[in-house]
């Protein structure tokens, strides 16, 4: 039995090229099931390295099943299936895909606000904490940011509860996952608004219940139990009107039922100070509070949180046993010592302002570059601009034809089926499989995002799109 240190490996852990040789050879037959391995010793000695290495990588190769440790005998292979030669196969010509120079697609924020260096503060005050670092963390969520939370969320969004309401997962997919171990006793029917959210109407799919559409604007008679909505809706440009407010928290109080507020952008209003929830308008009745701090800070920060309304929690304490944490514990207490020392508030502060004059510069571009071949639909909140296209083309045409530019932008179109879901993120799939629809206008619309793009890109690219779409 010939065992070598590979070269090609050389930067790696000598202990980690050891296992890898000695799993290739096993692989390969050369090493047989149930030969014996060469001692620590031995080892040691034959490739001029220290005993702790070699043991480090038998215990290695011990613990993922290829060698078996007998005791006073020493080490042997295991019955390792030897792996089939490995087919050499020609690639598929890659399709030719056009970079995308001017970015106006929603999964982008402008990174360039981002106070990278008080993050980094509080990231480090964080890991001194020797209690984060040892444990898995509070499976409902650190007790500091759901303490700092409560008195955020109240101050900036006029939500009204306690900490013990609050739950904080990774992202509003692995809350949801709680929440329908909450509604397990109800019955299993829930209506999103139209447009809504497509990974939520999956995740409720997937679990058997039926979801329907509705208008949050003109509520019909018969709803389910649960309504899904996003009051800032980003996708539609603009806000939930007042009377679409009251209209809900009537419903939710006549009725018994829940609202599910997914305050998705809500902090973004431009020229309005921003609109408190239907939480805090429903006194913390009735309405279920989701916020997140992807848009706000970095999508990469997985931090979102649930208010339950007092009356779920005891449904809640049933199953929290049932979930683990998904969030950092790390970074929870650095988000609770962002939020607490006010950077939060100071960086939205700053955002907003920013984002209102990237707002101001595309809406100008576009009626300086474009005239009266489109119309603004919406603009007010939420970090997208939405605007018909006077053509006899498409939405969905409209995006492709801008992408073959290098433009990304989101269409708005109608789907077979009358569905309506959220536009996708990932270019440049995005356009085949639009997911914001708007069934009740042959005029296609298109939403342009001004969160990622830089200003002075806005004119050049608008312009670009003219030429390409001929207007």
């Amino acid at each position: 039995m010939l065992i070598n240190l590979p070269q090609a490996d050389g930067t790696a852990p000598l202990y980690l090229r050891l296992i890898k040789q000695i799993k290739q050879q096993i692989h390969s037959g050369k090493i047989a099931a149930g030969e014996k391995m060469p001692s620590l010793r031995r080892l040691a000695k034959d490739l001029g390295v220290s005993r702790t290495t070699a043991e480090a990588a038998y215990n290695q190769l011990v613990a993922e099943g290829y060698l078996l440790a007998e005791p006073k005998r020493g080490y042997f292979a295991a019955g390792i299936a030897a792996r089939p030669a490995e087919q050499k196969t020609t690639p598929e010509k890659a399709k030719s895909i056009t970079p995308v120079r001017y970015d106006f697609g929603n999964n982008y924020i402008d990174s360039t606000l981002f106070p990278a260096a008080i993050w980094k503060r509080c990231l480090g005050h964080a890991l001194e904490n020797a209690q984060l670092l040892a444990g898995y963390g509070d499976p409902q969520g650190e007790p500091y940011l759901r303490s700092t939370l409560a008195r955020y969320s109240h101050e900036a969004r006029d939500v009204i509860c306690t900490p013990e309401q609050i739950v904080i997962g990774a992202g509003i997919q692995s809350l949801l996952e709680i929440l329908l171990a909450i509604f397990a006793e109800a019955d299993h029917a829930v209506a999103l608004e139209e447009p809504g959210f497509t990974k939520a109407e999956q995740i409720f799919k997937t679990a058997g219940w039926q979801v329907s559409r509705f208008d949050s604007e003109n509520l019909r008679p018969k709803l389910p139990q649960l309504l899904y909505v996003s009051p800032s809706n980003p996708y539609k440009g603009r806000s939930l009107s007042p009377q679409g407010r009251l209209n809900l928290l009537q419903w939710a109080r006549q009725t018994g039922g829940y609202i599910l507020e997914d305050d998705y952008n809500g902090e973004f209003r431009y020229f309005t100070h921003p609109i408190a929830s239907l939480q805090g308008m429903s006194g913390g009745q009735n309405v279920i509070y989701c916020g997140s701090f992807s848009r706000i800070l970095l999508p990469s920060l997985r931090i979102s949180y649930l208010v339950l309304p007092q009356s779920l929690l005891p449904a809640y304490s049933r199953v929290k046993h049932l979930y683990n944490q998904t969030s950092s514990s790390i970074e929870q207490f650095a988000l609770a010592e962002f939020i607490a020392s006010g950077n939060l508030r100071r960086h939205i502060k700053k955002m907003r302002r920013r984002y209102a004059v990237k707002n101001t510069l595309l809406r100008s571009a576009l009626a300086k570059i474009f005239g009266n071949k489109i119309s603004i639909m919406a603009y007010e909140s939420g970090l997208h601009i939405r605007l018909a296209v006077h053509t006899g083309g498409t939405a969905q045409n409209l995006a492709k034809q801008a992408l073959a530019a290098g433009i990304h932008i989101l269409p708005v179109a109608a789907s077979a089926s009358g569905t309506i879901s959220k536009p996708q993120t990932n270019y440049p799939n995005s356009i085949s499989n639009s997911a914001y629809a708007d069934a009740n206008t042959a005029t296609p619309e298109i939403l342009l995002s001004f969160a990622g793009i830089a200003e002075n890109d806005i004119e050049p690219a608008l312009k670009k799109l003219q030429e390409v779409w001929e207007l």
